[in-house]
């Protein structure tokens, strides 16, 4: 596990926003992401510039919250994180903005690529969206402690050992 894991292949996870004409709200965060990337050292800078589009006027939003940073990683990600200081930088900009400084899109591990992303999540319990073959479900809700035990005996499919918390 030495690769970057986000969501950026899941549809309706990552978008690009134009800031023209758009809410003042992504104005303002784009101005911040440019006041960042302008900080970063020269080897951040440029992985991020090479990855985002030359137009200027688009922001990349991240709406998922799942992620994986390796050790290799995890100063490069403290670094990144210690520039954006006191800003009000929302996390849906900052955390792609992180990853595209970090490493290309294309390096990324795809493992995530599969997962199940739902932006508007029904009231019903995610068992059934759960497979052996999707690694991640979310938003994630298991109503009962019936339902629990469902999603780990499926699991299991993937994790024999985990028949044994059943």
């Amino acid at each position: 596990m030495r690769k970057l894991w986000i969501t950026n292949k899941v549809s309706k996870s990552w978008s690009t926003v134009s800031t023209n004409g758009n809410s003042d709200w992504f104005s303002k965060q784009a101005d911040m992401v440019k006041k960042v990337v302008s900080m970063m050292p020269v080897h951040f800078q440029v992985s991020y510039k090479e990855t985002i589009s030359s137009d200027q006027q688009l922001l990349t939003v991240c709406s998922s919250d799942v992620f994986y940073i390796p050790r290799r990683f995890i100063a490069d990600f403290t670094d990144l994180v210690n520039l954006v200081d006191n800003l009000e930088i929302h996390h849906k900009v900052a955390i792609p903005m992180f990853f595209l400084s970090m490493d290309s899109p294309q390096n990324y591990d795809p493992v995530l690529s599969r997962m199940i992303y739902e932006e508007n999540p029904s009231s019903t319990n995610s068992t059934i969206s759960y497979s052996d073959k999707v690694p991640a479900v979310r938003p994630w809700n298991v109503p009962s402690e019936q339902e629990f035990i469902k999603l780990i005996r499926i699991m299991a499919a993937g994790d024999p050992l985990l028949l044994e918390l059943v």
